[in-house]
């Protein structure tokens, strides 16, 4: 009897360098041992300095690839990135509910890590991820300025760990892992709170300019933690240390000018990498 490989739904923008994005969440999932089915929204044009424009897949198109994935295959979990409009918002919403999806890791993306924006500004966008996705989340993963902008000017003067239980009681989602990366110190320290708990997650800040897709690749490596049926806190501490290690061995890829990405596979044999 064949063993089932865990299956993650990956929903969100294509990064045309493959650092981030729908190419990312393939790699990490590839590296932990999942299987990745996707449901790309947005085409973007983009690399770790600037995003140059950015084109939504056609509400028709986004509902289409759903049918089409679990027609035949049934996702362990889904992890959910770029959505573009608050129209795809409602519509990804909708197939999660319509085919009682589990194990939805939400990554409310709306920056690049470069800066650029990725997706419509407007309270419209917050109205959708509040009223339509967050409440069938198991975990949203936003950073310290998406979570203000979630919140709006209720958060500015919140310290981390108040922003992300005000965030979890405000959103719907099940928990909420508030990432750190942002703040300053030699430490970067993300806070998981779940309604009842709140979980430190603390590691040495890597002094490195490659971290061209990171949010996605942590989001993802929790749904593949998820999807194998690990308990939330395991699934975040397997996907830090993961993305931990990615950045820490970014430096012996060489593929970019500038700001580079991840290596995906830093657990592989150190010899497949040809090193300039």
């Amino acid at each position: 009897m064949k063993n089932k490989q865990p299956v993650v739904l990956s929903i969100a923008g294509s990064d045309n360098t493959g650092g981030a994005g729908i190419q990312a969440d393939i790699k990490t999932c590839s590296a932990l041992g999942a299987y990745a089915a996707t449901v790309i929204t947005a085409v973007t044009a983009q690399n770790s300095r600037h995003v140059y424009a950015v084109e939504s897949v056609s509400p028709d198109m986004v509902t289409a690839q759903f049918d089409a994935i679990l027609e035949t295959i049934r996702p362990d979990a889904v992890k959910i990135g770029m959505l573009p409009t608050a129209e795809i918002i409602r519509i990804v919403a909708k197939k999660i509910n319509e085919y009682g999806l589990k194990n939805v890791v939400t990554d409310p993306v709306m920056v690049a890590t470069n800066g650029d924006s990725l997706t419509a500004s407007g309270s419209d966008m917050i109205e959708a991820f509040k009223n339509e996705l967050f409440t069938l989340s198991s975990l949203i993963t936003p950073n310290l300025p998406e979570a203000l902008t979630l919140m709006g000017d209720t958060g500015i003067d919140m310290s981390p760990k108040e922003l992300c239980r005000s965030l979890q009681r405000d959103c719907g989602a099940k928990a909420v892992l508030l990432k750190g990366g942002h703040s300053k110190g030699d430490r970067v320290t993300d806070y998981l709170y779940d309604g009842y708990n709140l979980q430190e997650f603390d590691l040495q800040r890597i002094d490195s300019v490659n971290t061209h897709g990171t949010g996605c690749t942590l989001s993802s490596a929790i749904a593949v933690g998820l999807a194998k049926g690990y308990l939330l806190p395991k699934a975040i501490k397997d996907g830090k240390e993961f993305v931990y290690n990615a950045i820490k061995h970014a430096d012996n890829i060489n593929v970019a000018k500038g700001p580079g990405p991840l290596n995906f596979l830093w657990r592989d044999n150190s010899e497949a990498i040809i090193k300039k």
